[in-house]
Formats: structure tokens, sequence, C-alpha cells
């Protein structure tokens, strides 16, 4: 394998010469070459044949490379193409000039305003890779480049997947090189098990990185790949300020949330972990800003000694709300636990009716005098003003944002529950939310018998009181989606659509692969309600869907982003269209048609021609929401179309564009028999 792509200097693929090997590893071979197209110095990565000998890997590998190659950000490497010629398949990306990070540190801890820079500069990259739903799954301290202007470049995006599939099969001892994707000592716990990865592996690794440029050393390291791998996972890293006590405590406790070995841990967004370190470059007096918001190479402040302390002072007086809207996961856990029966100070709580999961009209009551027992029972305590939902009038009985809730009844939080019968047993889950968050500080799940009403309404109340009584523990929102109860996961992820907590997006991601189509879809529903921060999550679900061939978790993850509308995803979706399921095309096709994109325009036009009416339909509409007149001609072909639901549609569609363009720019064409916008319904699910 090796042979096969090494020796290659002075060869000629396609239009590009090389010039230099530049180094080797398990994806093959880098070169410096020439383009003589274009002439200009370039890299290109030869893929050692193995990795490209299956076909299914190599069309995987080619959608995620056209979709790392959409990236656009001044810190991440640009690919400029991927080609096949000779028998061989290359990369062809940017050349930049400078050295590595693991050559910049070289066993010494960098000076902190060199660390603040290159971290700035690397990590608002890997964020916007992550909103664009691209986990490197390979960040390293020798996959980071910079500049002799100390500009950083990200190696690698979306590239290393294709090593990890190639490796996911083989047997072969771990201290063979190579046998395991990247360098252990930046695998993430979870990566070095071999379990799904998602965006917060790359949040250790890159922490892993910082704890580097901040000491010197990686915090996990054996004397073999196994030994080290073990370190990864069951090893804790020695503090940072044990080893330099001059990096910064808010740096320091920064870095070891990055690198905690449970990802639910750890920033949840490595837009999270920006705003904190920006902050640390604010309170230090080393930010720096050029125009477009991109973090500059660092630049030494001049200000006198006095006036920086001064101006240090007011920047942190400043930047007080905002460190508290980024609290780590735990202190703002502890500024939740105050709502307590036994102590603390008083607090305002809502009971809302329990709502019935059973679907039998004959069960209403229990919901009504579980409430109108705990509302009793909870009075009792003097810590404790409790308001019941009659308050709200009708709309108490229905599942609402806790936010408006605790608006309305002036209170702290909202205790919320419902219940499910089956036969002569009764489950019901209880849940106390913040009425400020949205966060779910408790919950708990009671099963018992119907044999004696008033005894199961004593039980309950007491497991709730019980729980209360004790501090409201916050809960992880994945817990509640793992539920073997559907009716369980249902509720909470109805519930997860209000939450501001950071890990309800993971769990509601998690939620759209549930076998339930009903939780699916309420999944979706929360997950659109989050708006723009979902997108990168689900663009990584829609993703692993498809390469697993979970075509039904696909679609709807497709449906979920085109429902959001954030046209920043719209060449991600364009490169999707490749998709061999019938039904993920359709979605996205419809996704595209809610953005309005008319790059995409073109490509529906090729997809007409498909054959499944479904993806016809589809395409039809989406190009009556786009509304071009490019698509004029061929969608008055389509009114010859076999099928009627693809004729009605593009009736519509061809109204819209006669709305959108004047009668001179477009022919006539018959009238449609509804003048809103509309996407139509098909028998695409």
């Amino acid at each position: 394998m090796r042979s096969a792509v090494r020796g290659m200097i002075g060869r000629t693929l396609g239009h590009y010469k090389l010039l230099e090997e530049l180094g080797h590893g398990g994806m093959g071979t880098v070169y410096k070459a020439r383009d003589l197209a274009l002439d200009r110095t370039v890299v290109v990565k030869v893929l050692s044949p193995d990795l490209m000998a299956d076909a299914d890997a190599r069309r995987r590998f080619w959608r995620e490379a056209r979709l790392a190659s959409a990236l656009d950000h001044p810190n991440i490497c640009t690919i400029y193409g991927i080609e096949e010629a000779d028998g061989y398949s290359f990369i062809v990306m940017q050349y930049v000039e400078g050295k590595t990070l693991k050559r910049i540190i070289n066993g010494r801890p960098l000076r902190l305003e060199g660390l603040l820079s290159i971290a700035l500069q690397a990590a608002d990259a890997v964020a916007t890779a992550h909103a664009r739903g691209i986990v490197h799954r390979d960040i390293k301290s020798a996959n980071i480049m910079v500049t002799e202007r100390g500009q950083v470049k990200v190696l690698d995006f979306g590239l290393a997947k294709l090593v990890e599939r190639s490796r996911a099969a083989e047997t072969a001892d771990l201290t063979q090189a190579g046998a395991t994707l990247g360098t252990p000592s930046y695998m993430s716990p979870e990566q070095a098990r071999g379990e799904r990865v998602d965006h917060r592996s790359d949040i250790f690794s890159f922490g892993v990185v910082l704890y580097e440029m901040a000491t010197g050393r990686v915090p996990f390291k054996g004397e073999s790949r196994v030994e080290t791998m073990h370190a990864v996972i069951h090893e804790r890293a020695r503090p940072v300020r044990d080893l330099n006590p001059r990096i910064p405590p808010r740096l320091a406790a920064l870095i070891e949330r990055a690198i905690e070995k449970d990802p639910s841990d750890r920033y949840q967004t490595m837009t999270d972990l920006l705003a904190e370190l920006k902050q640390v470059a604010a309170d230090v007096g080393l930010i720096a800003r050029v125009p477009d918001g991109v973090m500059t190479p660092f630049i030494p402040a001049s200000r006198p000694a006095r006036l920086q302390a001064v101006w240090r002072k007011m920047r942190a007086l400043v930047g007080l709300r905002r460190r508290e809207r980024t609290l780590s996961g735990e202190a703002r856990a502890s500024a939740s636990m105050d709502f307590s029966l036994i102590e603390g100070p008083r607090r305002a709580l809502a009971i809302l009716p329990f709502r019935n999961l059973s679907g039998h009209p004959e069960d209403e009551v229990y919901g009504r005098s579980l409430a109108e027992h705990l509302t009793t029972e909870l009075a009792r305590f003097r810590t404790v003003t409790v308001r019941p939902a009659s308050w709200l009038g009708g709309e108490g009985d229905r599942l609402g944002d806790p936010r408006r809730i605790g608006r309305q009844l002036q209170v702290d939080a909202v205790l919320t529950g419902a219940f499910f019968r089956s036969g002569e047993r009764l489950r019901v889950t209880a849940q106390l939310l913040d009425a400020r968050s949205g966060d779910i500080l408790w919950s708990e799940k009671i099963d018992s018998r119907l044999e004696d009403v008033l005894a199961l309404q004593d039980r309950i109340s007491q497991k709730v009181i019980e729980g209360l009584a004790a501090g409201a523990v916050p809960v992880n929102p994945l817990e509640l989606v793992r539920d073997e109860d559907e009716a369980v996961r249902m509720d909470a992820v109805r519930m997860l659509a209000f939450s501001r907590d950071s890990r309800a997006i993971p769990a509601l991601v998690e939620a759209l692969a549930d076998p339930s189509l009903g939780v699916k879809a309420a999944a979706s529903e929360a997950l659109v309600r989050k708006g723009s921060a979902a997108v990168g999550p689900t663009i990584e679900r829609l993703t692993e869907a498809l390469d697993a061939g979970d075509v039904v978790t696909a679609r709807f993850a497709a449906k979920t982003l085109g429902l959001i509308g954030d046209g920043a995803i719209a060449p991600v979706l364009r490169e999707l269209l490749t998709s061999e399921d019938r039904f993920v095309v359709a979605e996205i096709a419809l996704a595209l048609g809610r953005l309005r994109d008319r790059e995409a325009v073109p490509r529906l036009l090729e997809m007409l021609a498909i054959e499944d009416r479904n993806v016809r339909f589809a395409v039809v509409s989406a190009l009556g929401q786009i509304a071009d007149a490019r698509a004029h001609a061929a969608l008055q072909e389509c009114l010859r179309d076999e099928d009627e639901g693809v004729r009605a549609q593009a009736r519509w569609a061809l109204a819209r564009i006669r709305r959108r363009h004047p009668p001179e720019t477009s022919a006539p064409c018959p009238p449609a028999s509804e003048d809103g916008d509309r996407t139509g319904s098909s028998s695409v699910p």
C-alpha cells in the first residue's frame, strides 16, 4: 500500500506536477505540486488505493469531501478539488507556507498571547464547520498550520472519516501503527472506545490541543497506543496550573472542561467554547478584531500597565452578564438547585394538570386529581407558594412553554407531568421545569396498580415531595429520550422543545433516530423551534443516517433542515441531492424549495427526468417555491406528466412564476387553483 502512492515525485496527475513529498500517513501521501493550468503551487494528497477500493466507501467519500470543500473560512485550508487520474484518487488543496503547531510547541508551553491567538482562530474555524454539520474527527496540533504572520489554517476537514471507516473492520493489534484513526493522545474517550462520535469529540480533541499549548505536553500519554488509549478513557489529566502556574485560572478551567470524559460534561458546542475563549482574551487585554469579525493574529497590547489594568476591570464589569450566561453546566445546575421544599428562599410553584397519554377520555380524572392532590400537599410547605393551573383557565390543560407560563403566573418553577394507563397499571412521570430557562430540573417515573386510587395519589405525591425536598438535581435529557416507554419519550421531546439546556439539542437530534414515527415527528418539530443552533447537529444526523442506510431518519432530518429555514445550509443540501434514496431526495428538494435556493434550479431541472413520481412532485413543488423563470419551459412539460398530482403542482408552480415575472418574461400558463405559496401534498411521507 505504501509503495502505491509513494515515489511519485516528477509525475503528473491530471494537470498537477508532483514536486516534493511533504508527508505520509494512513490516508495516503501528500505532495507539493504545481497546478499547470493555473500556474500556482498547491498540495496534492494522493489517497491510498485500499481506502477507495470499496464502491460505497468511495461514493461516501466524494460526498463528504464535497461538503468539506464548501467550507469558506480564512482559517480553514481550502479544498480546490477532488479528482481522479491514471487510476489514482487525489485531493487538491491550498498550499500553506508555515509550521505545524506541533513543531511550534516543540515540548514547551506557548506564551499566553500566542496561545490565545492560535486558539481563537482555530476555534472559529471548527465552530464554522460544526455549523455546517462537518465533524473533523482528527484535530491535533499536527493538523494546524501557522503562517509567518500568525494566521492559522486547520487542515483535513471532512477527510478523516474515510480512514475511520476503512479501519473500523480491522482486528489487528492496536499497538500496530495505523490500526486506529489518528493519534491516540488526541482521541476522545468515546472515539477510543470505537463508539459513534459527534461534534463534542472534536471539542475534546481541541481541548487536548489547548492543553498542549498551555503546558507543552499532551494530557494523556502511554508507552504504547494501548496504554495511551487506556489513559484517555480512564485517567484524569493533571491540572493545567500544576504544570504552568502562569495560565489564568479561567483558561485552565476552560481547558479542563473541554477534556471531560463524559461528552455531556464538556462544552456542548464549539460556539460556547469560543465565546468563553474570547472572554479570557478580553480579561487579559489581548483581544483584537478585523472588520469581518475574524480574530487577527496576535498584536501585543501597547497600553501602559496602569491603563491596561483599568481597562481589564472595565471589560470584566461589562462582561459580567455575558459570563453569567456561559456558566459551566455544574455552576448553572447549582444555580437552579435552590428550589427545595425544606430550605432556601420562598419559591413560587405552578402545578399543571397531568396530561393523559393513554388516549382514553375516561382516564382524564387521574390527571386533574393528581394535580389537585399535589397542590394540597405542597401548599403545606412554608418555602413554597403554590399556584394552581386553574389560574390559566383552559390553557393549563395543554403543554406549553414553561417560560411563558412562568411569566403569566409569576412563578419560579412549573411542575408538570403525564400518565399512561395500560390495563390495570398506571405509569406517571413528573418533571420540575425552571420557569426562567425551561430546563428540566428534576424528573421522576412512578409505576403503580390502579387497585386503590387514593393510595396511588398518596404514593405519587410522596415520591414527588421526596424529590423536591432533596433539591432539584438537573436531569440529563438523553436519559429521558432513551426511556423504554414511547409515551415517556414523546413527552420528553415535547418538553425539550422549550428548554434552553445546552444538552437539549443533542437529545432531540438523537430522538430523530427513534423507532417511533411519532417521536421522530415531535423531535423534528422541536428542532425547528431551536432554529439555526440545531442546523449542524441535524446535518450530522442526516449524513450518518444516509451512511447507515436509515432512510426514514434521513428523511426526517432533511425535512427538519428545510423547515428551520437557514439559507446558509443550501450548499450542503445541494450536495446531498445525490442520495440514492428517493424519499430522502424528495425531502431535500422540498427543503431547497423552502429556502428559495436559486442555485439549486439547474440540478432540480435535471431531476425532473427521474422516474419516481414522488421525486418529480417534490421537485416541481420546490421549483414553484423558488419561482425562477428558468424553470418555465420544464414546468410546461410537466403539465403532460402521467401523474395527476405532478400536473396539478406544475399548474400551481407556473402560476407562481407568472406572478413573480411579468408576461413579457414568461409565456402564459394555465390558471392555478390556488394563489398563495404552497408546497402541496404528495405521497412522500
